[in-house]
């Protein structure tokens, strides 16, 4: 009788965990331009790209991928460095709409803290705590440097690939 009172307990312990890891049935996409693809795989057909901030339906995961649903009915596979348990802050889906997509010269290809980030350089208070802590101005000039670099979506892709780094991670 014991035995049996503790596979039920089991059982029911079990269930809780495998309940709570899918009671997450909706992610936010927190990457601009993310794409939805036809498999797991980053070189894989790309049936649309979704807007950051779109609320997506989990239908399912395998590996770093999850399988979605667009508001739009599309379903497809979505990396998980592209989604978010919450939806992103009102202020960064107003700044990609009013500053990314004003900027159509712009090529960089990065999530969009990374760039604000870079658009901005750095913050009053990293630039006051650099000085504060003697950095060089050279620092901040080859800072600046690279945050003025621009890279085309076919680098970035090739530099990923190249890698093996976020979806095209093995």
């Amino acid at each position: 009788m014991k035995s049996s009172n503790l596979i039920w307990i089991l059982a029911i312990c079990l269930g809780l965990s495998i309940s709570v890891v899918f009671a997450q049935d909706k992610l936010w996409v927190s990457s601009e331009r993310a794409k939805l693809k036809s498999d797991t795989s980053a070189s894989s057909e790309t049936i649309a790209t979704v807007k950051l901030g779109t609320e997506v339906s989990v239908l399912g995961s395998e590996n770093r991928w999850y399988k979605i649903r667009v508001p739009s009915g599309e379903e497809g596979w979505m990396y998980r460095g592209t989604l978010s348990q919450s939806p992103p802050a009102k202020e960064v889906q107003e700044e990609s709409e009013n500053l990314l997509t004003s900027m159509t010269d712009s090529k960089i290809k990065a999530d969009e803290a990374d760039t604000s980030r870079s658009m901005r350089g750095l913050s009053r208070e990293t630039e006051e705590y650099a000085k504060n802590r003697g950095t060089p101005a050279s620092y901040q000039k080859a800072l600046d440097g690279v945050l003025a670099m621009r890279v085309s979506e076919d680098e970035l892709e090739a530099f990923l690939r190249q890698g093996k780094i976020g979806e095209y991670a093995p």
